[in-house]
Parts: C-alpha cells; sequence; structure tokens
C-alpha cells in the first residue's frame, strides 16, 4: 500500500513538472468546477424564412452556440447521432448544423437571426460554451449541455440560383454559377455555386466546384467499399442534388456515364460503373492534362489544390496556409472517386494538390467538390 501511494506521489510531481514545461497540456480548473448552465431560448419568425432565436442569461458561459436543423441533409455514423467534425463526441447532435455564435454581453439581450431558411420544419438548439486554455496559451472550449429544441415553421422555400441560363458561350477554364448552396459561417442563407468548366463537348459541359462546398465521409463505415456503394455518392445524388438546385436546374442536369476503374497503381477494384447526376474526378481525371492537371499525381500541382468554403469549415473542414490555391487562399483535402491501396481506402487530393491513395474511407476531414454534366440544350 505504501509503495503505491508513494508512485502516485512521484507521478504527480512528474506530471506537475511536464505540466510547468510545457510539456503536457492543461485545461483550466475553472471549466471543470463549473460547468456552462442549459439557456433558455424562445424562438420565432422574422418574416417568411427567417427566425430569430433569443436566449435567456446563462451561468458561467462565455458564448453560445446556435444550431438549426440541416438544410443540406446529413448523412449519420452507424449507431451515433453526432455529426463531424466532432464525430465521437456526444454533444454534436445529428442533424443539425452550427448556425451562429451569439457572445455573451453583460446584461445586454443575446440573440440572433438565422436567416433564409429553406426547411419546412426548422428545430433549434443552444448550448453555452465556457473559455478555457491549454497550458500553451491556445484556446480551448467547455461545452455546457443542448436547450430543449424548439421548432418553428418556415413558411416558404427557397431553391436553386436563376431560372434561366444560356452556356453557349462558355468555354474550358470558364468560371460559371449555377445552382446555390450555404457557403458561410455564420450561415446566411444560400450563395450562388462557382463551378470551373473542365472541358466543353456535345454532350454538355464538364464542370467541377471551384470551391470544397462541404466535409463529409467518403463512407461512414471503415469498411471496404467502392463509388457505387459508398454513402457519399448517395448523399450527392440525393441530398445535396436536391439543396442545390431548382427545378429548372435539375432539368439541365444530364444523368453521366462513370466509368469506375480500378486503382492502377495497387490494382484495387473500382467495380461496377454507374450513371450519376452529381458525381466526383476520378485518379485519371486529375491527372489528365486536358483538363488543366499535372500528369504527374505526385506533383505539388497548384491547379489540383482547392479551398473550402467557411460553411465546410465549421463542418470540420481541415484546411492549411502552408499551401494555397491560385487565389491566395489556404488548401484543403478533398476526395475523389477511385478506389485507394486497399478496399477500405479512397482516393483524394491532399493540401499540397499531389494525390494520395490511402485516406479511410471514413475521414470526417475530407471535403466535397462536386462534378456535373451540364447540358447545353437545355
Amino acid at each position: 500500500m505504501k509503495k503505491r501511494v508513494l508512485l502516485r506521489k512521484v507521478m504527480a510531481i512528474i506530471a506537475s513538472i511536464c505540466v510547468v514545461m510545457g510539456v503536457l497540456p492543461v485545461w483550466s480548473a475553472s471549466a471543470y468546477d463549473n460547468k456552462p448552465g442549459t439557456p433558455s431560448i424562445t424562438v420565432k419568425m422574422v418574416n417568411d424564412t427567417d427566425v430569430k432565436v433569443t436566449i435567456g442569461k446563462t451561468s458561467n458561459v462565455d458564448f453560445y452556440e446556435v444550431w438549426v436543423t440541416s438544410d443540406c441533409g446529413y448523412m449519420g455514423y452507424k449507431n451515433e447521432n453526432v455529426r463531424s467534425p466532432y464525430k465521437y463526441n456526444d454533444y454534436n447532435p445529428g442533424n443539425y448544423i452550427n448556425a451562429a455564435k451569439v457572445e455573451k454581453d453583460g446584461t445586454a439581450v443575446r440573440s440572433v437571426t438565422v436567416k433564409n431558411l429553406t426547411k419546412r420544419k426548422v428545430s433549434v438548439k443552444v448550448r453555452g460554451v465556457k473559455y478555457s486554455y491549454y497550458h500553451d496559451g491556445s484556446f480551448g472550449g467547455y461545452y455546457g449541455d443542448y436547450s430543449k429544441a424548439k421548432i418553428v415553421t418556415v413558411k416558404s422555400l427557397k431553391t436553386g440560383y436563376k431560372t434561366s441560363y444560356n452556356f453557349s458561350k462558355a468555354k474550358k477554364g470558364d468560371i460559371i454559377k449555377f445552382g446555390s448552396y450555404e457557403q458561410d459561417y455564420p450561415v446566411n442563407g444560400k450563395d450562388p455555386i462557382e463551378w470551373i468548366v473542365l472541358d466543353k463537348r456535345k454532350d454538355g459541359l464538364l464542370v467541377m466546384s471551384k470551391y470544397a462546398l462541404d466535409c463529409l465521409p467518403y463512407n461512414t463505415e471503415f469498411v471496404d467499399t467502392t463509388w457505387a456503394e459508398c454513402t457519399l455518392r448517395e448523399w450527392l445524388n440525393k441530398k445535396f442534388y436536391n439543396a442545390a438546385f431548382n427545378s429548372v436546374e435539375k432539368k439541365m442536369i444530364r444523368s453521366a456515364a462513370v466509368k469506375n476503374e480500378d486503382n492502377p497503381v495497387r490494382s484495387t477494384e473500382g467495380e461496377k460503373d454507374t450513371k450519376d447526376k452529381v458525381f466526383l474526378l476520378s485518379l485519371s481525371e486529375i491527372v489528365n492534362t486536358k483538363y488543366g492537371f499535372d500528369s504527374d499525381k505526385s506533383a505539388y500541382d497548384i491547379n489540383r489544390r482547392c479551398a473550402p468554403t467557411d460553411y465546410a469549415v465549421a463542418q470540420g473542414a481541415w484546411h492549411s496556409s502552408s499551401y494555397v490555391t491560385t487565389d491566395n487562399i489556404g488548401a484543403c483535402w478533398w476526395w475523389l472517386r477511385s478506389p485507394g491501396a486497399r478496399g477500405e481506402y479512397a482516393t483524394g487530393v491532399s493540401y499540397s494538390g499531389c494525390v494520395r491513395v490511402d485516406g479511410d474511407v471514413n475521414n470526417y476531414y475530407d471535403t466535397v467538390r462536386p462534378v456535373l454534366l451540364i447540358n447545353l440544350k437545355s
């Protein structure tokens, strides 16, 4: 018994020395001792599409996070009701997005208006956050419980960008606007999606989003999977497709015959081909000089680099200022549709613009750049 007590004392002394030397991080004691209170909220429609959330004064809170039901859909994780970026954190509610941050300001009214919601039924939750700091001075936060969800009915739906398009003069390399998707944080309503014209051919324009629009895993489970079977394909062709395009825009999107080749480096099988309204580039396409990319998959190709939207970052996208895009914006990792070095891997593009083949299919920090074939004859 005495040896155990002595051992605990020695370990405590070592840990204290490590903290002082900055070897181990430590949270401030106050964050543990004083859990943020659960806020009371009132929710009401300001107009047909905007919701005002008013937050009651709450103990031990430095700021509030306002979460609303996602307009863009939610993929979900097996046996988990959580959302990236913290997919193992019970404090993140499934089917919600972090819509706004509200600073506590003395006794002032704590309120925020979430604008341009497009779901018929909108559920709202709020939680308080207490500032806390690591020993090295970096910021952390300690989260309280969510308020009870409040549900309101949005009177009108807003989808799409325009109801008339003419892309007959568009050429390879142009940037066009087509459809709309949330791209800001805090969220403030959908924005026109910018697309890079990769190719112009008889059956239409092959386009890829200029920015990474969202942050999702290739597949929600870490298992052998292919493009035909993965959950990201389903999300793109259902939830994203319905969230981003109105009826006119949908008629202009062709069903593309998508070839799913084997991985040429490791011979991992791509299996069956598919027909998709929305898809991703393949490994062979991302080294196609016709589309403006370097033919060497290992090259740090700036034309392959992509910046995430603020919304994608809020959903967990990792990005780096060490590698920048042609617009001088920090780049992120983004998915390709081809299989990786093993069945539970998928290919993708890294910050630097080189192609990787070892991305776990359930990585929750990789982003999505949708690809479409737009019919010029519509």
